[in-house]
């Protein structure tokens, strides 16, 4: 059904019945009340108002529902108005898209899509603490796709889709997510997408906990917040990224991103850079915790192949020094349990030591070891001795000995430090025994030229 372009305000009000659908036609032609022979490439509405369904006392009914129901075919809405929620809890669909459509929210329990989920440009203005887009436990049999949704709710999350599993990827990009939750305004904990997660060029703010809490995330390609991605919070508690044991199968990136950017939807080609610029992620939290630190990123026990994570991302000096460190900000990371096989360019490596040191949410030695190992897989075997000296060094300060006992170690600590590099430098024994051998015989030479030394004389009785 198809009457034309018309803008969506122009919907919202428009009385045109030849523009308003009720949905009890669509009910009617899923159901096979008007019969069975639909067109097998599903229902098609274009530009269209979609009034709410009627209760048997003849009133609007608060929710556009399909619970329960088996489509017999899939249903596309492009460019419509729905003037009621819609519900779709343990349904079963083909496929559904809602492309550049307005709906209060959009609740959708348990569905099985055996195809894509399309919900992009989606404009949902919430108004629930349940979600602006609900999908506990939802299946997706390809692709869910939320490219440039604009999802806002001021009473609880913008998506909520905890245990979802995505057989193809998840695409978020270039979308604008804004809530009032203390759970987080995206909710993907424990969810499971086989292909790749798409974040990049997406804004998303919660102005009462973190921005994105998918603790327990499996990815089973690249998870990517990147390209412009934003995460602004107010979050005590989490991190305003809470990416505690998430599994990612190829590479965790928040760098950059790539030079080609792919197309993006509903976007003309040449244009996307606009909307996905080639900046690294941008991670804030404006609210304190009780030892007065803001944690931005989360990666407790989180494991992936290939890790980007810049230098401006976790601090704003790219080139910290030890006289600028109280410039530093308080944004704090946690990277204990975190494992990865190799690290990027765009990591830059050479910051970890001072991250470790003044953005590390607690001292662990766990995080220093695991870099090292990474660094001498990877051919970086000076820098890695350099940074298990400095995990010395961080030990020593972090100890908890009593004030007695740090005093009377200090001296063996410096000398341990000077003349072996705690271990890691075996060498500097070496060069101390030859200048010790080398004062020695100097000695020895302006001692005998002065005739201090004498040859022992014999005794004669």
């Amino acid at each position: 059904m198809d009457r034309g372009e018309i803008t969506l305000d122009s919907l919202k009000s428009t009385d045109d019945e030849d523009r308003v659908i009720n949905a009890e036609i669509i009910h009617g032609l899923l159901a096979g009340t008007y019969g069975n022979d639909l067109h097998p490439h599903g229902i098609r509405i274009r530009y269209a108002r979609i009034a709410g369904s009627l209760n048997n006392v003849g009133e609007p009914h608060p929710s556009f529902e399909f619970n329960s129901r088996t489509f017999p075919v899939g249903i596309k809405f492009e460019h419509c108005w729905l003037d009621h929620p819609m519900l779709a809890h343990d349904a079963r669909v083909p496929w559904l898209h809602l492309d550049n459509c307005v709906i209060p929210y959009f609740h959708a329990d348990r569905v099985r899509v055996d195809g894509s989920l399309y919900l992009r440009g989606l404009k949902a203005g919430g108004g629930t603490d349940l979600g602006a887009v609900r999908l506990l436990g939802a299946h997706i049999g390809r692709n869910l796709e939320l490219d440039r949704a604009v999802l806002h709710n001021k009473q609880g999350p913008s998506l909520h889709a905890e245990g979802i599993q995505v057989d193809r990827a998840l695409r978020f990009r270039a979308a604008s997510l804004e809530s009032t939750c203390d759970t987080g305004a995206v909710q993907l904990v424990n969810a499971h997408v086989r292909g790749d997660f798409w974040l990049d060029g997406t804004h998303i703010h919660n102005e009462k906990g973190p921005a994105l809490n998918a603790e327990g995330l499996e990815v089973g390609g690249s998870l990517l917040l990147c390209s412009g991605f934003v995460a602004t919070a107010r979050s005590k508690e989490l991190a305003t990224v809470h990416l505690m044991c998430v599994r990612v199968g190829s590479r965790l990136d928040f760098g950059e991103g790539r030079d080609a950017t792919g197309h993006l939807w509903d976007t003309p080609r040449g244009e996307e850079r606009e909307l996905l610029p080639k900046k690294a992620a941008v991670i804030k939290n404006d609210e304190e915790n009780e030892y007065k630190n803001h944690l931005t990123v989360d990666l407790g026990c989180a494991s992936t192949d290939d890790l980007r994570l810049p230098a401006e991302t976790v601090c704003t000096h790219k080139r910290p020094r030890w006289h600028i460190r109280k410039k530093c900000s308080n944004n704090k990371i946690i990277v204990v349990g975190l494992k990865y096989a190799m690290l990027s360019r765009e990591s830059a490596h050479r910051h970890w030591s001072h991250w470790l040191r003044d953005h590390a949410d607690r001292f662990e030695a766990q995080p220093y070891q695991h870099l090292a190992k990474t660094l001498r897989d990877n051919g970086h075997t000076t820098e890695a001795r350099r940074l298990l000296i400095r995990l010395e060094n961080a030990r020593r300060k972090h100890g908890k000995a009593h004030w007695w006992s740090s005093w009377s170690s200090w001296p063996w600590h410096l000398a341990k430090r000077a003349f072996i590099g705690h271990g890691y430098r075996p060498g500097r024994a070496l060069i101390g025994l030859l200048v010790v051998l080398a004062t020695a015989t100097f000695v020895m030479w302006q001692a005998q030229s002065a005739g201090s030394i004498q040859k022992p004389g014999l005794l004669h009785l």
